[in-house]
């Protein structure tokens, strides 16, 4: 660390001030952090707390020691004091993360990298007191963090420093509004317009939104309704001791006792839909009306090729696409034409989760014509009192009839599949299968958007690995086999499973931890002419993927040109793989193939 240094004019006694102020703040013992819940606004549950550094016996806030640092050259120091402050509190409940404040100066410095290894899982907020001049340089430095587990924030968006531009150089998970922005906007238009755009925005770059500050119960159901993601402010916990409850009157706005009307809002829906053009924009605005509904994740699908398409979703961290016609409660929704509801869905195997602490599911069937086309699903964090199926039911009912003027054209404009036949040109041009299975992974990442992949075939003794590419590929390789067939019963009855757009979500796959680094990932089956699972392709990446229906179905298209060139290439087996892909085998019928080659591992 350079040796402090004062500006030549700087007045004598103000050093004096400064140097006593900072040794006081820096003296043994001195520092220490308070906790703020940051509350995620679908179902009220704590997904994080921002650590903030305290000291007793100095007067003042933390902007004012950071200013005195900045005059004697001891920024550094300090900021690396709050790091290590915060660090002794250990991991908060949960699995919840910590947010820690962090300037861009020091945040790459070597004595910054070490103090983050002492910190639970968590996010660097990048704070923002000046201009940034060298980008390449901090996004280099925020490159080495994440590939160490370090998540990214960009504090105050929306005032100073931290702008839009800011926020487009640097990719963050988390993108905080700052609460100049957020208090009073359930009184002002301009300033919900302003959070409805950068939650836009910062959803197109695949990170999540805060809103910091919000103080009353009018601005909390404002950012929720806006489609804020989470929140934080003294209507939900002032900054305390680890680790703060979330105060009740926050929880009641979120997940109110009472059932509120939603007459208005219906005709408003109705109004909405008259706008829109084509399938999916009309599945997204009852998407959107059904999540303001308290604790509620809607998620809607339409039938395309025999499988239900995801068309829009709201809260959910996974994204279950393709989904076959009896799979999972959605599945069977279609499948019987019949309204399914579940008070318990931890009571009824059919339930495929999607995000964690769902305890109820609604699925209505949307009929047009007489013919069922589809399922609009509706999970709660709470139960799922009458009055708000009956809302379900009427919103579905609206979909419904715009839905019945609008072709199937419309919703289909995007699936023309770029790149596609190049992808299956290259995979037919294999002749061996050790060159089917190394290209495979590439040529579906490059489909996907993705940088890395990793191939495993069942074999009797559970799954192989087959090849590996890309960055993450060899974390990805280090996957058991248990892990792998937990991956493989994810997509069982499905064409692929996603991350749902935002790093949080990563942590509903099934397994321990993704690679640190990766920011999304798919999964997909290569199932076998009996419908068994016979390999599992994982793609990942490091920076935030869009993973929309054109593209899953390209993947899975280069993924079933590979499964059926394997059946070809591969000697006949005598076992089958279990439903799911799991580990086990299962004798097969009579006729059936014959043991399987040796893997061949592709670094």
């Amino acid at each position: 660390m350079p040796p402090p240094t004062r500006t030549p004019d700087a007045d004598p006694s103000l050093d004096e001030a400064d140097d006593a102020l900072l040794a006081a703040v820096l003296g043994p013992g001195a520092l220490y952090s308070v906790a703020q819940p940051i509350l995620r606004l679908s179902d009220a549950r704590v997904v994080g707390y921002e650590l903030l550094a305290r000291c007793d016996d100095v007067p003042g806030a933390p902007p004012h020691w950071l200013a005195a640092a900045d005059r004697a050259g001891r920024r550094a120091e300090l900021e690396l004091a709050c790091v290590a402050a915060a660090a002794r509190l250990g991991a908060p409940p949960g699995g919840a993360l910590v947010f820690v404040n962090v300037g861009p100066d020091v945040v790459g410095t070597a004595q910054f990298a070490q103090a983050a290894r002492a910190l639970p899982r968590h996010a660097l907020e990048i704070t923002e007191d000046a201009a940034v001049d060298d980008y390449d340089r901090l996004r280099s430095v925020l490159a080495g963090l994440r590939a160490t587990g370090s998540l990214i924030a960009i504090d105050d968006a929306g005032s100073g420093y931290a702008s839009m531009s800011h926020v487009l150089n640097l990719t963050p998970s988390f993108v905080k509004i700052d609460m100049s922005v957020v208090r009073g906007v359930h009184t002002d238009p301009g300033r919900q317009a302003l959070v409805r755009a950068m939650r836009a925005f910062a959803s197109a770059i695949g990170a999540v939104t805060v809103a910091e500050g919000v103080e009353t119960t009018q601005d909390l159901q404002t950012v929720r309704d806006l489609g804020v993601e989470l929140a934080q402010g003294y209507v939900i916990a002032r900054p305390g001791s680890p680790w703060p409850q979330v105060r009740p009157e926050a929880r009641r706005v979120l997940l109110p006792d009472a059932e509120p009307t939603h007459a208005h809002t219906l005709v408003e829906l109705a109004s909405a839909l008259g706008a829109c053009t084509t399938r999916a924009e009309a599945c997204d605005e009852v998407g959107a009306f059904l999540a303001t509904l308290p604790g509620t994740m809607p998620s809607i699908y339409l039938e395309r090729g025999g499988v239900l398409r995801c068309c829009s979703r709201r809260g959910q961290w996974l994204v279950l696409d393709g989904l076959h016609p009896g799979s999972g409660l959605t599945g069977t929704a279609f499948s019987t034409d019949t309204e399914l509801l579940v008070p318990d869905v931890t009571a009824d195997p059919r339930y495929r989760m999607a995000i964690p602490g769902v305890r109820a599911e609604l699925a209505v069937p949307i009929r047009v014509d007489g013919r069922t086309v589809g399922v609009c699903n509706v999970e709660t964090v709470t139960s799922l009192p009458a009055q708000r199926c009956a809302v379900v039911r009427e919103a579905v009912r609206l979909l419904e009839e715009r839905l019945s003027t609008l072709t199937v054209a419309g919703h289909d404009q995007d699936t023309s599949l770029d790149g596609l036949a190049h992808a299956v040109t290259s995979l037919m041009a294999a002749r061996t299968i050790e060159d089917l299975v190394r290209r495979t992974g590439p040529v579906v990442a490059q489909v996907s958007g993705m940088d890395s992949s990793c191939l495993w075939s069942a074999g009797p003794d559970g799954w192989t690995l087959t090849a590996h590419d890309g960055p993450s590929g060899a974390a990805l390789a280090t996957l058991g086999s248990a892990q792998v067939a937990a991956l493989a019963d994810l997509v069982e009855g499905i064409a692929s499973c996603s991350s749902g757009g935002n790093e949080m979500s990563l942590t509903a796959l099934p397994w321990g931890a993704v690679p640190d680094g990766v920011r999304a990932a798919l999964v997909l089956p290569l199932r076998g002419p009996g419908g068994s699972t016979h390999d599992l392709l994982l793609l990942t990446s490091t920076t935030a993927v869009p993973l929309g229906t054109r593209t899953a179905i390209s993947a899975e298209t280069c993924c079933a040109v590979t499964a059926g060139r394997l059946a070809d290439l591969r000697p006949p087996r005598r076992w089958v793989p279990r439903s799911g892909g799991a580990s086990g085998m299962l004798p097969a019928p009579s006729g059936e193939r014959d043991a399987p080659t040796p893997a061949t591992v592709v670094p």
